[in-house]
């Protein structure tokens, strides 16, 4: 199976990249990335991104590259420290993101097998969907994310059969190392980052019958 990375550098993505490596199931993955990886791998593929192919997905060799796959794994998103009320926030968050369901979904389908693009995106606890709701804390980042939710939702009913949405809500992601800050983040309601990337891989490559796993469902994952 050929499976799509986008955000591959970052901290979820690293181990979303390096499970998808190491999984029997996966044989072609494309890693989509501003930076080099600086990872040789048999499998793997790295597409250097400009700021217009996350937009557009115009250019012929980034088609020809995704073309084939059967899932799209995004972990592309700010953290509520980093994200801003202003545009290139919301650029980042949600119209890359609408840009690649859009794209991504059109491109590779035609030639998957099957016809079908799972497309598993990772939100966060607490996300709002209703964007008319009132907040009491981090109010415009939650509305954003929901309102990125809703998109994805919107394009796989506008296109069933073709297009399917998965929805991951983890709390806090602490990492495999033990440290103090993983200790701390223990406390609050939470998913190990390695439980986290394996429920993703499984999603995208099996589809899930509920589209939006929260945090203990994800826990609790077989």
């Amino acid at each position: 199976m050929k499976v799509i990375i986008a955000g591959a550098t970052g901290y979820i993505g690293q181990e979303i990249l390096s499970q998808c490596i190491a999984h029997s199931s996966i044989t072609s993955i494309v890693a989509l990335t501003r930076r080099d990886l600086n990872i040789k791998n048999d499998k793997l593929r790295t597409y250097l991104m400009k700021d217009e192919d996350f937009l557009s997905y115009s250019d012929p060799k980034l088609k020809e590259e995704l073309k084939g796959a059967s899932a799209c794994v995004w972990s592309i998103g700010l953290r509520p420290s980093q994200a801003g009320n202003d545009k290139s926030t919301r650029v980042i968050s949600l119209d890359y993101l609408a840009a690649a369901a859009t794209n991504i979904a059109d491109i590779a389908s035609t030639s998957a097998p099957g016809g079908k693009m799972r497309f598993v995106y990772i939100s966060g606890a607490g996300v709002e969907r209703d964007q008319n709701k009132s907040l009491w804390y981090m109010g415009n980042f939650r509305r954003l994310r929901g309102e990125s939710e809703n998109v994805l939702l919107r394009h796989a009913e506008a296109n069933p059969g073709v297009f399917e949405a998965y929805i991951m809500r983890p709390g806090l992601v602490p990492s495999t190392q033990g440290t103090l800050r993983d200790r701390l983040w223990d406390l609050f309601p939470s998913v190990r980052i390695n439980l986290l990337a394996r429920a993703m891989i499984d999603i995208a490559l099996n589809g899930n019958k509920v589209t939006t796993i929260e945090n203990q469902t994800i826990n609790e994952w077989a």
